[in-house]
Parts: structure tokens; C-alpha cells; sequence
């Protein structure tokens, strides 16, 4: 019985290598357009049936991409997601998600399942209480490893924001306003961004020569309801502070609708400032002052950084990545609400 056709068979009639048949077989992205039609014509023409999971078995790469997330309950992570996924898929790879929720067993269990399935690389953002070691046990692996907004030390790829000075530059605008009573909302003992971010604060306090309270750096989750948390710790303070720095929008959001809760608006009774600049932001009452780094240009050069990595031969390798993208403030009515300037003086007690 005569046996199918081979890639031996496609290559002579698509007038190729077999190396390059392989490659159009797998969705390779190296291969110019036009010869992989040809080569997927000359398979057609000739029966050929493409077993992907035999080859898959047989061969090291697969077009598969990871993408691990610690929180898509955050509409930054969502935004930064879909940019990824649209330039893997501009260059023939699929992605394949995974939520770990902040937990760091859920976090080892996918990236066991994500080795099983053969990616070929991996974009992540690692959940609260990573070690920092995990990052040279995914590149043990032979995974190329991507990290997004949380960084592992200096050794890895990473894509993020230069935190410190964004929040520099937010509490620069709220001593502008007239603001010496500045409130930290979302304070992380010991997780990297938010120490960045209490850095930047503190720093600009420093520099303008303002004291800040131990109990103005306030400890909440980082979510709506942390915010609520927030601006009901900050109304028990005596004398209280005037305007809050949020660790990022979804705190702010919560201070947002506390505030209305209790009959009072931002930028009047408190200014407020998020940070990421989510969609949402601008629609918000009051719109929100926010942090604005860019979800699609970090999506962006995340996905260029990780497909760098795959097209490019050992010899090729470029030196480690460390990208932080520098954030411009949004200013909205949220942090410059009519007699903002007067909320430093007397009526911060009430």
C-alpha cells in the first residue's frame, strides 16, 4: 500500500527546504508570507494532513505562549492582556492564560501545567509572595520568561513603570494644590512596587520639608474596598489628612465611592489621586487624577521583548531587558475640586 505524502514530498514541490516545511507546518512567524502559502498549497495539492500534537511530542517549540496574571479582577491587567494577546497573535502564536488570584500555590500549579503543554515562552506577573528565585527556575526549564509590572531582581526580562518617580510626580501635584496632610493608601509591607511607590511619596514629602504621620501610611488590600477601608481610617485621624495617594485605581475607586457614601466629594472634602489610568478612570464622580504608564505599550513591549527571545539564536541573545516605562499624571477633577487649596488649612479637623 503506497503511503501518504511526506514533507520530503512538499518540499520538492514547493521548491524549499524540508526545514522550511516544518516550520510553516508549526506556524512558525519566521517564514515570509508568501512561501508559507506556497508551502501550505503544495500540501493540499498533495492530501497532506498535519498531525500538530505527534509533532508537537516530537519537537522542543510549540507556538504556544503562557500568560500567567496575579489579579484580572484589576481592569489595568485586563488592559495590558489584550495587547499582549494581539501581538503574539500578529506574529502566529496563540496564548494560553491563567489567573492566579495573589496565590502562590495556584501560581506553581500552572506553571507546572504550562511546562506539561510544551509553551514556548512565558509572560508573567508574579502573585504576592513570589520568591525571587522562581525566576531561574523557569529559565532552567529552557522557557524564556517575561516578567510584567513586578520585578524579580535584575537578572530577568522585565517590563514595568518607574514607580518611584511616578509617585514623586503625583505627590509634587498634590503639594501644588496646597496640600502638607498627604495620606499613602495601599501600603504592602514588603512587596516591591509598593515600596516603590511609598518611596516616591516619601521623597517628595522629604523635599518640601513635610513631616508625615506614621498613620497617614495606610495598609489596605488592594482593591475597591480597600479604598473604603482607607477614607474611613483617614476621617478618624486627628487632624486629619486632606488629599490621599492611592496605590492604584482600584483603591481610588473605593475612596470614590466612600466619599459619596458619606455625602462628601473628591477633590472638595479629599483629593484623590490613582494610579494606571484604567479606562474606567475618566468616567468616574468625580474623574479621577491618575498615573497614566500606558496597559498597551507595556502589552506591546512585553511581547516584543519575549518574541526577541524566541527568533533570535543563542548567539544572538541581546543583554538582559529591564524596561520602566516613565508615567505622566492625568490631572482630573478628582484631585482639583473648587477650593482644593484651602483643604490644608483649618477645615481638614472637621
Amino acid at each position: 500500500m503506497k503511503s501518504g505524502p511526506t514533507i520530503q514530498d512538499i518540499a520538492a514541490a514547493a521548491g524549499v527546504s524540508k526545514s522550511t516545511v516544518s516550520l510553516v507546518l508549526q506556524e512558525s512567524p519566521r517564514i515570509k508570507a508568501e512561501t508559507a502559502e506556497k508551502v501550505r498549497e503544495a500540501a493540499r495539492a498533495l492530501g497532506y494532513v498535519y498531525n500538530r500534537g505527534a509533532a508537537n511530542l516530537r519537537g522542543r517549540r510549540s507556538t504556544t505562549i503562557g500568560m500567567v496574571i496575579n489579579d484580572l479582577t484589576n481592569p489595568f491587567f485586563v488592559e495590558l492582556l489584550v495587547a499582549i494577546e494581539r501581538v503574539l497573535a500578529q506574529s502566529g502564536y496563540t496564548t494560553l492564560m491563567a489567573h492566579t488570584a495573589e496565590d502562590v500555590e495556584t501560581q506553581t500549579r500552572v506553571l507546572r501545567s504550562m511546562r506539561e503543554q510544551n509553551v514556548a515562552g512565558l509572560i508573567m506577573s508574579p502573585a504576592l509572595g513570589t520568591p525571587d528565585a522562581l525566576a531561574d527556575e523557569i529559565r532552567s526549564w529552557g522557557i524564556p520568561l517575561v516578567l510584567v509590572m513586578r520585578p524579580m531582581g535584575v537578572d530577568v526580562d522585565t517590563v514595568g513603570v518607574d514607580n518611584t518617580y511616578g509617585f514623586e510626580l503625583a505627590t509634587q501635584h498634590l503639594i501644588e494644590q496646597g496640600h502638607t496632610r498627604i495620606a499613602f493608601a495601599g501600603n504592602r509591607k514588603g512587596y516591591t512596587v509598593a515600596n516603590q511607590r511609598r518611596q516616591g511619596y516619601l521623597s517628595a514629602m522629604a523635599e518640601h520639608g513635610l513631616a508625615v504621620d506614621d498613620e497617614w501610611i495606610v495598609d489596605v488590600e488592594l482593591t475597591p474596598k480597600g479604598g473604603r477601608d482607607a477614607v474611613r481610617a483617614i476621617f478618624d485621624m486627628k487632624p486629619r489628612p486632606t488629599a490621599v495617594l492611592c496605590y492604584n485605581d482600584q483603591v481610588a475607586v473605593g475612596v470614590l465611592h466612600e466619599l459619596d457614601r458619606m455625602g462628601k466629594r473628591a477633590g472638595k472634602a479629599l483629593a484623590v489621586v490613582g494610579c494606571d489610568n484604567v479606562i474606567a478612570a475618566e468616567h468616574t464622580n468625580p474623574p479621577l487624577t491618575t498615573l497614566s504608564a500606558g496597559a498597551d505599550r507595556l502589552g506591546v513591549m512585553a511581547s516584543r521583548t519575549l518574541l526577541a527571545r524566541l527568533e533570535a539564536t543563542e548567539e544572538q541573545q541581546a543583554p538582559v531587558v529591564q524596561y520602566f516605562a516613565v508615567p505622566e499624571l492625568v490631572v482630573r477633577e478628582s484631585s482639583v475640586g473648587a477650593g482644593s487649596r484651602s483643604r490644608s488649612g483649618s477645615e481638614a479637623a472637621l
